[in-house]
């Protein structure tokens, strides 16, 4: 049976199609490792977190490093067709439909989700320090428009993971902005070679002012790496944009490659997909070592996984024509089970803490390693209920909303050349996975 087949057969599968391969498994994978993060955090007996003293603390908390996948892969996935028409001096894409794309994509579910969350259920965090319950109509505003990590009081509330939502959604109306700089800048090459090293500009901008804001957070703000999470401004800061966007930086850049590989434009050794598999674990380890449940802190570190995380994932998504990809990683990343997980997984990554705190609430977990176990057997069965009913019931319908970002605008090339078309299929993958 091929893989298209048992795809179809799956109960969920995206609601577009055609699709880069592996993407859906990296969703599932990011997603459940900040579940099991959190699980393990509400499986804590006491106040040192399981496994303190023997480095299993902090080898489970490496699991944050998720959310920086969700990163790598918005840039990625985002980036790419804007890329793709300034190297081959294309038709520009619609920034309205990339704009309605990006608010039909997070919008819905997550206003159903805190809605069903902060006022039905009352479980999520309060604008007070330790305070969960509803929140009241201020503080839910400024949650719904992702704005609550710019305030002191109101840091960290709502849903906890929505933090990096609202990262998110900086870079969403970023992206069009370092796009037409890029866009200027190519219009002064003479050769696609110029065009794509003004490409690199935007993601060596978000480099830059991603490490700006960690020097801030840790120097001028200094704090514990820990403490990213309190009602003062050193958490504004290291919650914000400035502090998280150089994560976003490297996947732009295997963006860029990837267009370059697809058009024929660069030619890789037949060595470099171990060799960057290899490089990426070699820098991953040590950073997440010594991390020291620092993650999306002010560290250095944090920018290392970032790097290590572009480097795996480019061996996985950039095609080689010459050599095709390793069956096995691809299979087990397609394998129905991490596609169905990752068709929902933002869905996952909304409902899940809330539903824990829940479930404590209610004595339904359970302390210690043994409890680490059933709560995730327990916690998995609600989640994984609502986030079904969430992504058929409110993103699928959404996600059918999307427009082409394509324009029927034709220009011809800066060089005087006319304009080169995308290969079959490019956009479509491109705008159906964002």
């Amino acid at each position: 049976m091929s893989h298209e087949e048992t795809t179809e057969r799956i109960a969920f599968h995206p609601s577009t199609t055609p699709r880069l391969q592996g993407i859906e498994g990296l969703r599932a994978i990011a997603a459940c490792s900040i579940v099991l993060v959190h699980v393990w955090g509400f499986s804590t007996p006491g106040e040192s977190p399981l496994g303190t003293g023997s480095g299993l603390d902090y080898a489970i908390s490496t699991l944050s490093v998720g959310v920086t996948l969700f990163f790598t892969l918005s840039a990625f996935l985002l980036y790419r067709p804007f890329a793709a028409t300034i190297a081959r001096n294309a038709p520009a894409l619609s920034v309205g439909a990339y704009l309605r794309n990006r608010i039909l994509r997070i919008a819905p579910a997550y206003w159903v989700i805190l809605f069903a969350c902060a006022v039905v259920l009352g479980v999520v965090y309060l604008p007070e320090p330790g305070g969960i319950g509803r929140l009241s109509p201020l503080p839910l505003l400024e949650n719904a428009l992702l704005l609550q990590n710019y305030r002191v009081t109101t840091v960290g509330s709502g849903i906890g993971p929505a933090w990096s939502l609202a990262v998110e959604l900086v870079f969403y109306f970023a992206l069009p902005v370092l796009v037409w700089g890029a866009a200027r800048i190519a219009r002064q090459a003479s050769d696609r070679r110029g065009r794509v090293l003004a490409l690199l500009a935007p993601p060596l901008l978000l480099l830059v002012l991603g490490l700006t804001g960690k020097f801030v957070a840790g120097t001028v703000l200094p704090a514990p790496p820990t403490a990213g999470y309190s009602h003062d401004w050193h958490s504004v800061v290291e919650r914000s944009f400035w502090a998280q966007a150089d994560l976003f930086s490297f996947g732009m850049v295997v963006a860029v490659a990837y267009v370059e590989v697809i058009d024929g434009r660069l030619r890789l050794p037949s060595f470099w997909r171990p060799l960057a598999a290899v490089l990426g674990f070699a820098i991953f380890l040590p950073c997440a070592w010594t991390m020291h449940m620092g993650e999306h802190s002010y560290l250095l570190q944090n920018t290392g996984e970032a790097l290590a995380l572009a480097l795996i994932f480019a061996a996985i998504v950039i095609p080689d024509p010459e050599a095709p990809r390793s069956s096995r990683v691809i299979g087990l990343l397609e394998s129905p089970v991490l596609v169905a997980t990752g068709v929902v997984s933002y869905s996952i990554f909304l409902w899940h803490l809330p539903l824990i705190v829940w479930l404590e609430d209610h004595g339904f977990t359970l302390g210690g390693w043994g409890g680490l176990l059933v709560n995730t057997l327990i916690i998995a069965v609600p989640v994984g209920l609502l986030s079904a009913l969430t992504y058929h019931f409110v993103e699928k319908p959404a996600l059918r909303r999307k427009h082409s970002m394509r324009t029927d605008t034709k220009v011809s090339g800066v060089d005087g050349q006319a304009a080169t078309p995308a290969p079959a299929g490019e956009t479509a993958i491109a705008q159906s996975q964002a």
